[in-house]
């Protein structure tokens, strides 16, 4: 008796006869054809269902980071901002690193770059003309990340990725507007196939949700995370911790065995999702398990959309069985899928030569995915190869990743106080809405920041490294005076402005008994001397 896999078990009793026309994947007719196949489709195939719930997911994080972004419209993204297009041209000099946004630097052009992006967002939210809606949220979304591109975070490099493989992809293959719009018209496209979809750009994203657990596993094998040190060692970070984080810190032994309870996870998962045996039930295992440990994750850290974005990708692992479960369950109904009929004669006869194109140009960029992240190890063992300076890969096709999230327990951690003095004599902190200037530790750090995008910023800022975020310091200061310039009378414009960083290694110290060592400058603005301003980086 033939064994038959979970890949291929919704056939109709109508459809067995004509399984080659019934079952095309994107390049693999019939994979229930020989052994090689049928697993090929178990460890690499998508179901239909999980790339609509992927799709869906996806155009819903566009949607949130585009409102996200939106709030600092003008602090950002203009040339009034923190970061105006000639700033950012001469700190990121590759041609690679293009940018629709950088067509204008007014408010009214990059609001109307918003607008098109959310609309290509709605439209992959609602599978309407599908492929051309992932194509233009992919530009939009890279276009939008080089404009910036000291606020980028891991979750935007994992939302890049993701969009960029999913443009190989038929994502309106099940709960699409264009499905729906196809079937009124009569059309016998495989929109609607329930068959797996399986290719290259299949195992491609699938294996690029893998690196990225095996990676951050890699390079956490060091002497923090065996000791179990590193959870606790991240919630006592001022830049991270949320309340309910710090809250945890009362538990040592609690946060020691969920270091390595992380640990462990994220050594086992990659292994896991790709067993040749009982896939179907060890992925539902380990996406149950993987999903709780980003909603922990997302709970005690401020960590943007990573946990949201990493969820997204989870969804893509979702078997048939788990749809097949919830339909019995709910719906509680035996009427089997009814396959398409192809157009031609012979499902494979059918394949535009424009598929093996892409899919073979798929498979070219995965080797070098692959080769840039066993490159970034710190052995570099391909370093002959120098992918990285493979600019219009790197760069230009947003390719460029290297997944270390807490490898180590940060550095640098305190708060800023940004003491302006007002030309009435009055001393306020502009980081607290004009509140008078306090230099005690605030009681959740991390809420001095509008939105994860400025506690990046002011976070590596705070280091004065080879990365040179410490460039951006000056043209903050300026954007954080004239602001409040220009909601403020004259009595209140400031005639003097300070950016200090205050060190959480001294704020145990009592303020009033040593004050010299708590307090680094890092840049003064003096409004009322000719001499200007000046960056410093010298202790107070």
């Amino acid at each position: 008796m033939k064994k038959q896999f979970p890949v291929n078990q919704r056939k109709s009793s109508a459809g067995r006869g004509r399984q080659g026309k019934a079952d095309q994947g994107v390049l693999l007719a019939n994979p229930g054809g020989t052994i090689w196949k049928r697993t090929l489709g178990s460890l690499f195939g998508l179901d239909p269902r999980s790339l609509a719930l992927f799709r869906m997911a996806m155009g819903a994080l566009l949607l949130a980071d585009l409102a996200i972004r939106a709030t600092d419209l003008k602090a950002m993204y203009t040339d009034e901002g923190m970061f105006s297009r000639g700033e950012i041209c001469f700190h990121y000099t590759t041609i690679w690193n293009w940018s629709f946004h950088f067509g204008s630097g007014s408010w009214t052009y990059q609001a109307m770059l918003f607008g098109i992006a959310a609309a290509l967002a709605l439209a992959l939210v609602a599978g309407f003309e599908t492929r051309l809606a992932t194509i233009g949220s992919w530009l939009m979304l890279v276009s939008l990340q080089h404009r910036v591109p000291p606020i980028g975070s891991g979750a935007d490099a994992l939302l890049r990725m993701l969009l960029f493989w999913a443009m190989f992809l038929p994502l309106n293959r099940a709960w699409s507007l264009d499905g729906w719009l196809d079937k009124r018209r009569g059309s016998t496209t495989m929109r609607g196939d329930p068959a797996p979809v399986l290719s290259v750009a299949s195992g491609a994203i699938l294996l690029q949700m893998a690196l990225v657990y095996l990676f951050t596993a890699i390079f956490k094998s060091n002497l923090v995370w065996l000791r179990g040190e590193a959870v606790a060692g991240v919630l006592a970070h001022d830049f991270y911790a949320s309340p309910l984080g710090a809250y945890l810190l009362q538990f040592p032994r609690v946060l020691t065995g969920l270091t390595r309870c992380t640990f462990f996870l994220e050594w086992v998962a990659p292994l896991l999702l790709f067993f040749p045996k009982y896939t179907a039930w060890l992925r539902l295992g380990v996406i149950a398990a993987l999903a709780a440990m980003h909603v922990g994750i997302g709970l005690c850290l401020e960590v943007d959309l990573f946990s949201p974005v990493s969820l997204a990708g989870l969804s893509l692992f979702l078997p048939a069985e788990f749809w097949d479960g919830l339909r019995a369950r709910f719906w509680r109904t035996s009427r089997s899928a009814k396959p398409i009929a192809s157009a031609g004669k012979s499902g494979a006869k059918q394949r535009p030569p424009l598929l093996y194109v892409t899919q073979g140009a798929c498979l070219l960029l995965l080797i070098y995915v692959m080769v840039i992240n066993f490159n970034g190890l710190p052995s570099h063992p391909l370093a002959q190869l120098e992918p990285e300076k493979k600019d219009f890969l790197w760069t230009g096709c947003g390719l460029g990743q290297k997944w270390i999230m807490f490898d180590e327990i940060p550095s640098k951690n305190g708060w800023y106080v940004a003491a302006a003095k007002l030309n009435d004599g009055s001393d306020v902190d502009l980081l607290r809405h004009g509140a008078a200037v306090d230099w005690s530790k605030p009681h959740f750090p991390a809420g001095l920041y509008p939105n994860h995008r400025w506690r990046k910023c002011f976070r590596e800022m705070a280091y004065a490294d080879e990365l040179g975020y410490q460039v951006f310091r000056v043209p903050v200061a300026r954007f954080l005076c004239r602001d409040w310039n220009a909601r403020n009378t004259a009595e209140k414009q400031i005639a003097e402005f300070d950016l200090i960083y205050c060190n959480e290694r001294d704020a145990r110290i009592d303020m009033s008994t040593v004050q010299s060592n708590l307090r680094e400058q890092l840049v003064h603005l003096d409004f009322n001397s000719s001499e200007g301003e000046r960056a410093a980086a010298s202790d107070l």
